[in-house]
């Protein structure tokens, strides 16, 4: 069997399958030949003695970690020799070379051998999709964390997903002080504690996060080497609220936070790092806090932080805090995000303020 990127010449061969492969929702000869040239899709064909016996196309998000697993099909004569399982990761494989670092699908409720295929491939159920299909099936969405192959360097960071929607910052710091003092207990009242000691905002307003600057003093105080690069034309997460006795607030503690930094003797670099420096630091063994912006995973924007986990020569790996549900948990260790994607998702908000904070054992010197 032969598994190879489909060519604008076997357009005739894949419309046939179409035609014979789907009854109702049929990809149109117009758009497959569209998907064949569009640099924002990839199709896999599998062939057997020259005859094109199944094909899968893969759509890439644009501004999302996101890809799609668009179509899947095979004949039924090749059916049961593994033929959907290599051309699925394929797609996969395809989607991590993309920048992308979750693959969804959708598949009709009532195909019971494809969803255990996909179960058995790691895709976990998402969302049910009434009415669907054109004959008005239920479907199911489904996705699957992408795990990269490849050499890589992964930090030893356990990963403790935040309690609340707030604290992905003080998770973070979690993470790092038992990646660096592995006696350091996880636990929900340190996590809430540092987030009360870092935020500089209003709970009845606002994102209600994290700055680097308080994420930077907490650890400081705790006794570790601690780096904040943050580069911003106003005080953080200040557009968020609109009220001016709050702005007012946010702004004596962030002027707080910038002056027990110069007395703790934090260096404060007022620029974003880069690759190379981020790289160079997980090399080294230091914990990294990213403020990034949700809107590539998730398509909202948001203030998140995240922790790099570790490197390889194309991707970063995150750990991140957050988690929607208990199934997809395991998902959320060393997360492979292309080195590319990491720069464009780096910085919140209008003015793009970015934030990293560099924590290293009292003992290390970066």
């Amino acid at each position: 069997m032969e598994f190879r990127l489909a060519e604008l010449a076997d357009l005739n061969d894949l419309n046939a399958l179409e035609q014979q492969l789907f009854d109702g929702d049929r990809i149109s000869p117009r758009q497959m030949k569209r998907f064949l040239q569009s640099s924002h899709s990839l199709v896999f064909v599998a062939a057997h003695d020259g005859e094109l016996v199944g094909y899968a196309l893969l759509l890439f998000h644009q501004g999302t970690q996101l890809s799609r697993l668009y179509s899947i099909a095979v004949k039924p004569d090749f059916r049961g020799r593994k033929i959907a399982q290599s051309l699925i990761e394929l797609c996969e494989q395809a989607a991590l070379g993309q920048g992308s670092t979750t693959l969804r699908l959708e598949v009709r409720e009532d195909n019971i051998s494809a969803r255990k295929l996909y179960e058995k491939l790691g895709y976990q159920p998402l969302k049910v999709l009434i009415h669907y299909y054109d004959d008005l099936a239920n479907g199911l969405r489904m996705q699957k964390r992408l795990v990269l192959k490849e050499n890589k360097r992964l930090l030893p960071v356990p990963l403790y997903i935040q309690t609340t929607p707030f604290t992905c910052g003080a998770a973070c710091l979690l993470m790092s002080f038992s990646a660096l003092s592995p006696r350091q207990e996880l636990s929900r009242t340190l996590e809430l504690q540092l987030w009360r000691e870092a935020t500089t905002i209003y709970m009845a307003a606002g994102h209600g996060g994290c700055s680097g600057h308080g994420l930077a003093l907490a650890a400081k105080r705790r006794g570790y080497h601690v780096e904040l690069w943050t580069q911003s034309q106003s005080t953080p997460f200040i557009d968020s609220v609109r009220d001016v006795r709050k702005k007012e607030v946010i702004s004596l503690v962030h002027e707080d936070f910038c002056a027990q930094l110069d007395e703790q003797g934090v260096k404060v670099i007022a620029s974003p790092p880069s690759a190379d420096q981020l790289q160079q630091w997980i090399e080294q063994g230091a914990c990294v806090l990213l403020l990034i912006s949700t809107y590539r995973f998730n398509g909202s924007k948001e203030p998140h932080w995240i922790l790099l986990s570790g490197v390889s020569d194309k991707f970063f790996f995150i750990h991140d805090p957050y988690s929607k549900n208990k199934a997809d948990i395991a998902a959320s260790a060393y997360v492979p995000v292309s080195k590319e994607s990491l720069s464009q998702i780096i910085g919140f908000g209008k003015q793009k303020h970015t934030a990293c904070v560099v924590i290293s054992s009292a003992q290390s010197s970066l």
